[in-house]
Formats: structure tokens, C-alpha cells, sequence
């Protein structure tokens, strides 16, 4: 084996990864809010409160976003982590509730992934076509 020993240095790549998801997480919250404010402006035609096909399509890619990043195990440690004991801290009742609201997404983390990265690329098509011209975007109501 050579004469050079390694140092250990533990994992300092994954762990490095996992604040870097952790990051990128808290930026994902952010696009899930303006996605929903988008959501709820695309209700109002000049200003009259409608619902439209692209309205319907904007709603969905924000739940299913939303869903997806819910789901996100990152979210789950930050809600319920660093616990051994909810009912021994205050909030720990409501951190409890939030960390199994959180599981129920994260329990379909994979399928909320591949409805999600689908639709934003079918909302953004939708949109892309509307905005050319090519389609127009029904009112229902």
C-alpha cells in the first residue's frame, strides 16, 4: 500500500451538498409564493374576476410545485429535526402537526417530482403559445 497515509475527512462533500440542497430549498419556497400570487392575478381579466384556461394551468403548476417542494426532506428536517421529544419543547405540539403534514408530501416526494417538472414544462408551453398568438386562452367564467 504505499507509504502515504489519507487523512480522513469525513463527508465533508455530502454534507456540503445538503446545506447547498438546504439553500436551495428556501429559494424554492420563494418561486412557490410568486407562483401563487401569478396564480391568483391570471383570475382577474381587466380586472373582472375570471376563470380561464390558463388560469387553471397556472393554479395547478403552482400546487404541484408546491406539493414537490413540501415534499422535500430538507423541509422536513427544518420543521421536525433536532427533536427526540416534541411534547417536550413549546410548539412542539404544532411542530408535530406541521412535521406529519410535511410527511404526507414527502411520502410521494418522487411522483410530486414527475407531475411537477411536466407541468411547469406544459405551463410554460401553454403560456409561450397564448402569448404568440397561435392560441387563445378561453374564458370559462
Amino acid at each position: 500500500m504505499g507509504g502515504r497515509i489519507q487523512k480522513y475527512r469525513g463527508e465533508r462533500f455530502l454534507l456540503a451538498f445538503q446545506n447547498l440542497h438546504r439553500y436551495f430549498l428556501y429559494i424554492a419556497l420563494i418561486f412557490c409564493v410568486i407562483l401563487s400570487y401569478d396564480a391568483v392575478v391570471s383570475f382577474y381579466f381587466e380586472g373582472e374576476f375570471g376563470v380561464g384556461i390558463g388560469s387553471i394551468v397556472m393554479t395547478f403548476n403552482a400546487v404541484f410545485l408546491t406539493a414537490f417542494t413540501l415534499g422535500c426532506n430538507s423541509l422536513r428536517h427544518l420543521i421536525g429535526g433536532n427533536l427526540n421529544c416534541y411534547s417536550c419543547t413549546s410548539f412542539g405540539h404544532q411542530r408535530y402537526q406541521a412535521w406529519k403534514f410535511v410527511s404526507l408530501f414527502n411520502m410521494h416526494h418522487n411522483i410530486w417530482a414527475w407531475i411537477s417538472l411536466f407541468w411547469v414544462g406544459f405551463t410554460d408551453f401553454y403560456i409561450r403559445i397564448v402569448s404568440m398568438g397561435i392560441l387563445t386562452d378561453y374564458r370559462i367564467i
